[in-house]
């Protein structure tokens, strides 16, 4: 498979899509619902049996398209909730992600597109409302979601996080490994560290060699969720974890499907941003954000102007600083070896 790389878009035409993590919204804004979008959803055919589902697509910002001129947030790029897989067997269909909950309708208008079989259960990769908040209406449909235990907790408000939604809470749970088999298929759900939150699921199909990744990968900046567990250094571990199953399929949490080079590179680009951080931490550069982001040169790792880029900023970089820190502050010599530890 030719690895795929984001483009610049025209914001009228969308030739080549781009796409946003909308990070934590306060309850107030998660209630309101987008203006009509730019684009519809699409469907795309991955492998035989698998499809991903992606969009709607908007030219709106991260902030989305609210407020009486929401052209005025338009950045060039476009963005997305996050992608939903579609596994279709002879006995019905497993879902990973469900998007919000004001674009259910069409979501499952788009899985009956794909096949007149039964949705029989849902599959959360983390907890970020623009990939499970329509567990609820999902529950209400009588199709059961599973989840990893931390991911569950985040949804119910533990730990810090800005949800606190029992409705959407999956009432089906697992801890490092769950397995679903039907119609012949099997799919696992593996938790193999921190990274983007404390409950990332990676989605392997192993008849495929396909996974699905959540926003552990994209085609962006990392935007590294703090409030829930999240961890830069952690991050860099479950990636080379990862790496150790058998596939060539990348789903992403938003994007275009990749291959695995294409995750050994955003490790490596992982790694070169956590050295450039922790350097800033051991020569005293204070936790100024522009200071940090300029040191950090993001536009070396390709990183500097993407659907992630402004989240990151506002909300990972002093974490980040303070992750750093605490690692440096608990070596007894003042170094860092463990800095990228595999």
């Amino acid at each position: 498979m030719t690895l795929l790389r984001r483009q610049p878009v025209s914001p009228l035409l969308g030739a080549a899509i781009v796409f946003v993590i909308l990070g934590f919204p306060t309850k107030s804004v998660l209630a309101q619902p987008l203006l009509a979008p730019d684009q519809p959803m699409t469907v795309d055919k991955v492998k035989e049996g698998l499809y991903v589902i992606r969009g709607p697509f908007s030219i709106c910002g991260p902030q989305g398209c609210r407020g009486s001129s929401p052209k005025a947030l338009a950045d060039g790029l476009m963005h997305e909730a996050g992608d939903v897989v579609v596994r279709v067997t002879p006995d019905g269909v497993i879902l990973v992600d469900d998007k919000f909950p004001w674009q259910v309708d069409e979501l499952l208008e788009k899985v009956k597109s794909i096949t007149s079989q039964p949705i029989k259960y849902v599959l959360n990769s983390h907890y970020h409302q623009d990939h499970t908040g329509a567990n609820a209406a999902m529950l209400e449909h009588g199709f059961e979601v599973i989840a990893q235990r931390n991911l569950r907790d985040e949804i119910l408000g533990k730990g810090g996080t800005m949800r606190n939604e029992p409705a959407a809470a999956p009432r089906i749970v697992f801890g490092d490994f769950g397995a679903l088999y039907l119609g012949g298929v099997e799919v696992q759900m593996l938790y193999l560290g921190r990274a983007h939150t404390s409950g990332d699921t990676f989605v392997y199909f192993p008849d495929l060699k396909a996974v699905h990744t959540g926003d552990v990968l994209m085609d962006g900046a990392p935007f590294i969720d703090y409030r829930a567990g999240g961890s830069a250094l952690e991050w860099v571990k479950t990636l080379y974890n990862l790496l150790k199953l058998d596939f060539d399929s990348v789903i992403p949490g938003h994007g275009q499907v990749f291959n695995k080079q294409y995750v050994r590179e955003y490790v490596q680009k992982f790694e070169t941003m956590n050295q450039r951080m922790m350097a800033m931490v051991r020569k005293g550069v204070p936790k100024d954000r522009d200071r940090l982001v300029a040191g950090l040169k993001l536009d070396d790792l390709g990183w500097a102007h993407t659907d992630s880029t402004d989240t990151f900023i506002e909300n990972s970089i002093n974490g980040y600083y303070d992750e750093m820190a605490a690692v440096l502050a608990a070596s007894p010599s003042g170094t860092d070896r463990n800095l990228n530890a595999k």
